[in-house]
């Protein structure tokens, strides 16, 4: 059986730490309680830490459009035949007519460039033959080309599909040199950014202070006009009388840039 003396001993341990318990739980909580934040200082009118800079971010984009003044095309041949020495031998006699047609209109040769070759069988879909056969074989032979004359581009494609053309597969419409327009585009986003941050600046009741930093985000934006290859395979059964009508309409190049700009004192 404990002694009195040793209950009491026992009693006074216990409440001892209990207060202990309490004044450190407390000590706890006045460290992790918040602490006024830049806008609460300000608005107590307490000065920011030394060393903390106050700054306004924003973001600009600029845009440009205007008419291409070039285009590139990928057109080519495609042959079906019985065999694939056939098939292959068609299309690279389509393909050769097409290189001197390039030629005879003055078409630079760093401009033309070989694209898709390909060579693979056609099967049967009848439901009733054993399993697929080879019935014959399909040969696809094209040409990408620059067209630096975009007065040019519908008479040419005309002309190649009188040659043997017969897929059309894609045309897309640029510049020969954009860096003019795209640097109009960064300038006109500079000046984007810096209204939005003069905008802010006074909506705010602050004077605005020196550029602090400039970032380039993304430049770009040219646009392509498809055509399926079936629309000239139509066209090649017979040799077009009229020159295939462009629109090219205009290209939009974009720049966005982000800016942070100090705030005076």
């Amino acid at each position: 059986m404990r002694s009195a003396h040793a209950l009491r001993f026992s009693r006074t341990l216990c409440a001892f730490s209990l207060v202990l318990g309490v004044t450190g739980g407390a000590a706890m909580a006045q460290i992790q309680a918040p602490t006024p934040n830049r806008a609460q200082n300000n608005a107590l009118g307490q000065a920011l830490p030394e060393g903390v800079l106050r700054t306004i971010s924003v973001s600009g984009l600029g845009e440009v459009s205007l008419p291409p003044d070039m285009a590139s095309i990928t057109l080519g041949i495609q042959s079906d035949a019985e065999s694939s020495a056939l098939a292959l031998d068609e299309a690279s006699a389509a393909t050769q007519a097409i290189l001197d047609r390039l030629n005879l209109e003055s078409i630079d040769p760093s401009d033309i460039r070989s694209g898709a070759i390909r060579l693979q069988p056609r099967y049967s879909s009848s439901v009733l033959s054993s399993g697929q056969q080879i019935t014959g074989y399909r040969a696809v032979n094209t040409v990408q080309v620059d067209v630096m004359n975009l007065d040019e581009l519908g008479g040419l494609l005309s002309v190649l599909v009188a040659d043997g053309a017969n897929r059309l597969d894609r045309v897309s419409f640029g510049l020969q040199d954009p860096s003019a327009a795209m640097d109009d585009a960064r300038r006109l986003a500079v000046a984007d950014a810096m209204r939005r941050a003069d905008l802010y600046a006074q909506a705010a009741g602050v004077p605005l202070g020196d550029v602090l930093s400039l970032s380039e985000q993304g430049a770009g934006g040219y646009r392509a006009l498809m055509a399926e290859p079936g629309i000239m395979a139509e066209m090649a059964q017979s040799a077009p009388s009229l020159d295939v009508p462009i629109a090219p309409g205009e290209i939009d190049l974009t720049a966005s840039l982000t800016m942070v700009f100090a705030i005076g004192d």
